[in-house]
């Protein structure tokens, strides 16, 4: 190698990290033989140097060239045939089946099979897809358009008439294998008087090679980095040296790899993981729409839309790439919290700008109000149409209205990602030569894919561990190498055919993936390159995958000598986690007391208090002191907090107008109907504030006048009442605590006597809940002491659909047979009705007592009940209680 290295050859290899690895280590031997200057060496990856060729011929040549298509620019003229197709009925997802078409086009072309061919409509898949090449063949010819699978093919007639000028030797580094299409272009280039030397292999002089069986892929990624670490801890940082890990399904393991090598890399486990500091590097880039900094970008630029999911919205004012974001980042996440307050699940700009009840943007972030604005008053005064060229000109004057990408310094990261973004308009561009003026709309949908479509891995330090796929393993210089995932169900992996082209085909010209055999045969010789892509080899392969299904080590590795984890010297730092978890001594710190209450504090909650307090007194005091909860999530239609609102008030106004049982029974059955439709519709049109579709207001209307009459029959069933009070508010004290309560409603039944009645619209309201020393429901007990009637009994009227039932306990048998005595009720303790308003009244003093002197201590009365509905696990970490 090294004396190929001094003559005058081009080398070519698969794919760029090779070409780049070998260039460095060529850079290296340079300098070892202490050179100060030398003559640069021609590597490059194969589709590259036939651009190349293709560029200096366009240039020599006096006649006009076709113009080389890019990728993306493919891509979109697939999407356009299939476009016309999709109007004769058939049913496809556009860009899909756009790549999925490029893809089988290229095959066709690598293979070198003519798209004429009659094999093509052997089935009916195949032959709509011929009709699609067709139409694609047509449109490039007539364009004078080259694609780039077409563009080995078009070399040949220059290369015959020597119009190209090669070099003397042509070196090919890292193929495994060579298409039709490509051998008979070298055949030609030999012809020509070039010399073509084949490497398939950098052969070590000695190979120690095991394989290891391992629980998991989980498993087999944290042994991979420990032994990556520990190999790295003991070699000489000044020499170039590569450590090899070898991921087959690289681009779907990339997060989990990149968390548990951060992990074990990162000096003492702390947090901070700058990828720059780290000594390895991921060739598996991602495209560009997963980074936040572009994610953000189309998404400002979308703000145009009708109807914006909040979930946008929210996103934007929690970015930190949007102007002032730093400066009003506690405006924003509060405007936030408003938004999903008032549950909007899409919104426009327009209304989002317009001040509303619940919220009022320009009062709340002024500088972002300021940008929306501008971004608005911009959008509105755009040109119906432009060709792409003008079209990037105005993108970026909305971003930097909008303030993109943010007031703080970028990253190294976030830098590399915005300029490959902005380096993308030039691709943006070149889209007028093929596609005519486009809307504003249209332009940003061909942006957005050509984002989804451009895959980009962020430059880092050159680092001595490299995770790459298999086929980017071939040929790297490895003195270490860790090659996981060689079980038997995905090594060879089963044949999937391309579901365009017929499988006759595919089976007779041995295409990739056609056949079981020719897996096998492709995986064979990738595996004996594998075995020889290093000094010191281990292959692993998971015992169990995802279902739990048992695996073996691939049939390949049958050979090869099978060691176990003792075997492998293995970094044995623990992660952060694991330290916690081994730690022999903890630190006890109990800290369940919090201050107590003062006359400055301002206390808001009434009943809630003493029924949160009851449930666990953290939750209590993190809820009502420290106002934790979490943030709303906006749903379609009413919430349940809806819901129950909106009956509350239909049920008063309803009341206001029956006002008594004997009303009650002397209305007819149209004038029920009558007032329980104009009660469900003066509640509905004084709760909601939001932009609900009518459609399933006027649904949820007839719902509503279908409970109420529903209960109507309920009441009617009574004895003689009369709605005393509704809404009723008490301004109390209780363990120096001053509340406000709002009751309902007190119905008087007679000689004065008073019936407390608290609505509920959710199922299964067990009476149990008001006794104990730590009653679920406090809320009723809690109006009885305190009101200033004469109260004999408290009931929960429950309005669901499901069950329409009036039920509690009083002191005496007051004519309703689901109220019951204390004495029939089991949960009670005792059977005086006096009695039991003293036992009330001395456990909420000695709740309110508790949550006045800050009693805080993480004690859920129902683990699993109190628990499953409460939102502040990460705050109380009780689930990480040893």
């Amino acid at each position: 190698m090294k004396s190929l290295f001094e003559e005058n050859i081009t080398i070519l290899t698969p794919n760029r990290r090779l070409a780049a690895t070998l260039l460095k280590q060529f850079q290296h031997d340079q300098i070892k033989q202490h050179k100060t200057c030398w003559k640069s060496l021609d590597i490059l990856p194969l589709q590259s140097w036939l651009q190349r060729l293709w560029h200096e011929y366009s240039i020599k040549t006096m006649a006009a060239t076709p113009l080389l298509l890019t990728t993306y620019q493919e891509i979109i003229l697939w999407e356009e045939i299939l476009q016309k197709f999709q109007e004769n009925n058939y049913l496809m997802q556009l860009s899909a089946t756009a790549a999925l078409a490029q893809s089988a086009w290229q095959l066709l072309k690598l293979w070198q099979v003519n798209i004429n061919d009659s094999i093509l409509r052997l089935t009916e898949d195949g032959q709509l897809f011929q009709q699609w090449a067709l139409q694609f063949k047509k449109i490039g010819k007539k364009n004078n358009w080259l694609d780039t699978a077409s563009l080995p093919d078009a070399l040949h007639e220059p290369l015959l008439a020597q119009s190209i000028e090669l070099p003397k030797k042509i070196m090919l580094i890292g193929f495994t294998e060579l298409s039709p299409q490509h051998q008979h272009l070298f055949n030609l280039c030999q012809e020509a008087g070039s010399e073509i030397i084949q490497q398939n292999e950098l052969k070590k002089p000695a190979c120690s090679i095991n394989k290891i069986g391992l629980p998991d892929k989980n498993a087999e990624i944290y042994n991979m980095a420990r032994w990556a670490k520990t190999l790295y801890d003991t070699y000489d940082k000044k020499t170039p040296y590569l450590i090899g890990c070898v991921v087959p399904e690289l681009e779907t393991l990339r997060d989990s790899i990149w968390r548990i090598f951060a992990e074990t890399f990162t000096e003492n486990n702390t947090i901070t993981r700058d990828p720059a500091l780290l000594p390895f590097n991921i060739s598996a880039g991602k495209n560009l729409i997963a980074f936040p900094i572009i994610h953000t970008a189309l998404q400002l630029l979308k703000l145009y839309e009708e109807n914006i999911p909040i979930e946008t919205i929210s996103h934007l004012l929690r970015s930190p790439f949007l102007g002032k974001a730093e400066q009003e980042q506690l405006s924003r996440a509060y405007f936030d919290s408003q938004l999903r307050t008032a549950n909007l699940t899409t919104i426009s700009l327009n209304k989002l700008l317009l001040p509303n009840k619940l919220y009022n943007l320009e009062a709340t972030c002024q500088a972002l109000a300021r940008q929306l604005k501008n971004y608005f008053q911009y959008i509105n005064h755009l040109p119906t149409t432009l060709h792409f060229s003008a079209w990037s000109k105005k993108i970026i004057d909305l971003l930097t209205l909008l303030g993109w990408p943010g007031e703080r310094s970028l990253n190294s990261e976030e830098y590399q990602v915005t300029q490959r973004w902005l380096d993308l308009f030039t691709e943006f561009n070149a889209l007028e030569h093929i596609l005519a003026p486009q809307t504003f709309s249209r332009a940003l949908y061909y942006l957005t894919q050509l984002s989804m479509q451009t895959v980009f891995q962020p430059q880092t330090p050159e680092a001595p561990i490299q995770i790459v796929g298999v086929l980017e393993a071939i040929g790297l210089p490895f003195e270490h190498t860790w090659i996981m995932g060689f079980d038997d169900a995905n090594w060879p992996a089963a044949p999937k055919p391309h579901p365009l082209i017929p499988t006759r085909l595919q089976k007779k010209l041995q295409m990739p993936h056609a056949t079981t055999e020719r897996e096998l045969n492709y995986c064979e010789k990738l595996t004996n390159q594998l075995m020889h892509c290093a000094k010191n080899i281990i292959f692993s392969y998971p015992k169990n995958n995802n279902e739990d299904i048992e695996l073996r080590p691939s049939y390949l590795l049958n050979s090869i000598h099978e060691i176990s984890l003792s075997d492998i010297q293995c970094d044995s730092s623990l992660t952060i986690a694991q330290k916690i978890y081994c730690k022999n001594i903890l630190e006890d710190f109990v800290d369940d007391i919090a201050p107590s209450i003062t006359d400055k504090e301002e206390i808001r909650g009434g009943a809630y208090i003493f029924k949160q307090q009851a449930a666990c007194p953290f939750k209590a005091f993190a809820e009502l002191r420290l106002h934790a909860r979490q943030l709303d999530t906006p749903t379609l239609g009413l919430r349940a907090i809806d819901r129950g609102n909106i009956m509350h008030k239909a049920l008063e106004f309803m009341w206001q107008v029956i006002k008594d049982s004997t009303t009650l029974a002397q209305l007819s059955t149209t004038e029920l109907i009558a007032i329980a439709q104009k009660s469900a519709a003066e509640a509905m049109q004084s709760i909601l504030h939001n932009n609900t579709q009518q459609r399933y207001l006027s649904l949820e209307l007839k719902r509503l006048e279908k409970l109420l009459l529903e209960w109507l029959d309920i009441e009617k069933k009574r004895p003689k009442f009369k709605v005393a009070l509704q809404e009723h508010e008490i301004n109390t004290t209780i363990s120096n605590i001053p509340i406000t309560l709002r009751i309902d409603r007190i119905d008087e039944i007679n000689e004065e006597h008073y019936l407390i009645i608290d609505y509920k619209t959710g199922k299964n309201n067990p009476i149990k809940n008001w006794f104990g020393d730590r009653p679920d429901e406090p809320q009723l007990p809690l109006y009885c002491i305190t009101s200033d009637h004469k109260t004999i009994g408290i009931a929960f009227a429950e309005l669901h659909p499901d069950n329409m039932s009036l039920s509690g306990v009083s002191k005496k048998n007051i004519g309703i047979q689901s109220i019951k005595t204390l004495a029939e009720i089991s949960h009670a303790k005792i059977t005086l009705w006096d009695q039991q308003l003293q036992e009330w009244r001395t456990i909420l003093e000695n709740l309110g007592h508790d949550f006045q002197r800050g009693i805080a201590k993480v004690d859920p009365k129902d683990r699993n009940q109190t628990c499953t509905h409460c939102k502040l696990h990460t705050f109380c970490r009780i689930h990480e209680q040893i």
